[in-house]
């Protein structure tokens, strides 16, 4: 008797574990979906979803699959949505992150085109990653549209360092410094982006307006030279030329100004872009008047007068010019009410409008985003706020002292995310010399090229120059782009001196490290 009351509990155990770990999950709507999705039927998947929420309605990770669902059906108003549920339960594991949820979301609001939403989502971001790419990627590029030059200077100066082979972030990085008068920062951004993009017309254009404003015409000269106009837009060429014969005459290479323009004219004429040959008409007289060419100028002016006789005062220009010409225009006092050399000053400045290049560019955008006064309300705190990255007086140095006084494990964790709030993904775990002082990581940029970093908690001493240049030849034999050394303590000034020479390595030091430790220690 008591053999059968024990087969027969192992029996009811045995259908009872067999029902709870078999049967059970395969009726849980939950369980259901997901089979659903790796079987490609969405529809149904969907369903057993919401029944799923009926049970339980605040589960997140439910709310965060049905808008990955949303997102790739293109539901845009069913993910936004579930997407703001989650963030409004404000729950989060591994697989369900709050940074991951607010980039989805910021993405489908601005399909839906609430780009100051998408704006805000971003600026929230950084409150706890300064250092997140696509964040600081949509902040700059949408300030630079909304011509807030200032504003987006701040975030490409952080952007392109983290992207530094970007060819849009360099290009805009210079449009950015070029419009801030900022010429020698937008030279050598342009010729970053000239040299990622070697065909690049705009690239190798805006070179060339940045190196002529620097009154750098022989370098200008080269980069318009690079323009190949074989099979390029008329306007391109257009402007092409045009630039190349204003740079040889400010060069005062006159002759050659005065051929380039007259080949330019022929050009316009043979594709019938008449607008374009009365202004290289209008270039011509001047350009032949300083090459002392002043009969052609002459004539190059009465045909534009027989055209256009309204066209920038050009019957002035010519009486004027014919008077010169009968009386010797050297002879000219300052008495008289104009002279040519005067219209010629005037006529160089607005040949290229100070806001040319940024028209041509075609970074201005067309939406309307109130980006200062969201800047101006939204709350980040001080040591994260947009500043230049030498304005770090308000910083926390508490979390310097508890960095350093961390156990291996915990300071090793920590430097990990770290990293990741510099926006990069570590790849390995690199043997350390001493592990009670610092930790070496290989990580990889967003473009998947290597970065170095050493992260070191020296409390006693300064770093000093050997461990700089250690640091700098040991990226070389990791093959690394570049590499990053974080540090609790000050440099040298031997140290400081150095890292002019050493062009891959970037310190981050201990007033920046404790802006970038709130929030994890």
């Amino acid at each position: 008797m008591l053999l059968y009351f024990l087969v027969f509990g192992i029996v009811i155990s045995g259908l009872f574990l067999y029902y709870s770990y078999y049967i059970a999950p395969r009726l849980n709507p939950k369980y259901k979906a997901e089979q659903y999705l790796k079987n490609g039927k969405i529809f149904d998947a969907i369903i057993e979803f919401k029944k799923a929420l009926d049970k339980k309605p605040d589960d997140f990770e439910i709310h965060a699959k049905l808008a990955d669902i949303y997102l790739n059906e293109n539901e845009i108003d069913q993910a936004v949505s579930h997407l703001e549920k989650v963030l409004a339960l404000n729950k989060y594991n591994y697989a369900v992150e709050k940074t991951d949820i607010q980039k989805k979301l910021a993405k489908a609001y601005d399909l839906r085109e609430e780009y100051e939403k998408a704006l805000q989502l971003y600026l929230e971001i950084l409150t706890t990653m300064p250092m997140d790419v696509d964040s600081l990627y949509y902040i700059a590029f949408t300030a630079l549209g909304q011509e807030e030059f200032e504003i987006a200077q701040r975030y490409f100066d952080k952007l392109v360092k983290l992207l530094p082979n970007n060819f849009e972030v360099n290009f805009a990085t210079g449009i950015c410094c070029y419009q801030n008068q900022k010429t020698n920062d937008a030279v050598n951004y342009f010729k970053t982006a000239s040299s990622l993009h070697p065909s690049s017309d705009i690239a190798n254009l805006a070179l060339a307006f940045a190196l002529q404003r620097k009154s750098d015409y022989r370098q200008a000269l080269l980069a318009v030279k690079k323009i190949n106009e074989m099979e390029k837009d008329r306007e391109i060429v257009f402007v092409t030329r045009r630039l190349r014969g204003i740079l040889l005459l400010q060069s005062r290479n006159f002759d050659e100004a005065v051929k380039v323009f007259q080949e330019l004219l022929d050009y316009l004429k043979k594709n019938d872009m008449q607008d374009a040959v009365m202004m290289t008409l209008f270039d011509l007289g001047f350009v032949c008047i300083k090459a002392e060419k002043t009969a052609l100028a002459y004539q190059y002016w009465n045909e534009l007068y027989e055209m256009d006789k309204s066209y920038k005062k050009i019957q002035h220009l010519v009486t004027l010019l014919r008077k010169e010409m009968d009386v010797d225009y050297k002879l000219f006092t300052e008495e008289d009410e104009s002279s040519i050399e005067e219209h010629f000053r005037a006529w160089l400045e607005e040949t290229f409008p100070k806001d040319f290049l940024w028209q041509l560019c075609g970074l201005k955008s067309d939406k309307e985003i109130n980006i200062r006064g969201l800047l101006t309300s939204t709350r980040i705190s001080k040591a994260t706020e947009i500043k230049s990255e030498s304005d770090f007086s308000y910083v926390n140095y508490d979390n310097i002292e508890q960095f350093n006084k961390m156990n291996v494990e915990n300071f090793r964790i920590t430097a990990n995310r770290l990293v990741s709030k510099l926006g990069y993904k570590v790849d390995q775990i690199l043997t350390t010399y001493r592990e009670s002082d610092g930790v070496d990581f290989l990580a990889v940029t967003p473009e998947k090229e290597k970065v170095l970093i050493w992260v070191r908690r020296w409390i006693k001493t300064k770093v000093g120059e050997i461990p700089l240049r250690n640091f700098a030849q040991a990226i070389n034999d990791m093959k690394a782009s570049k590499g990053i050394f974080i540090t609790s303590s000050e440099l040298t000034p031997s140290a400081e001196n150095s890292l002019s020479n050493l062009s891959k390595v970037q310190v981050i030091r201990p007033d920046e490290l404790a802006s970038l430790l709130e929030g994890l220690v």
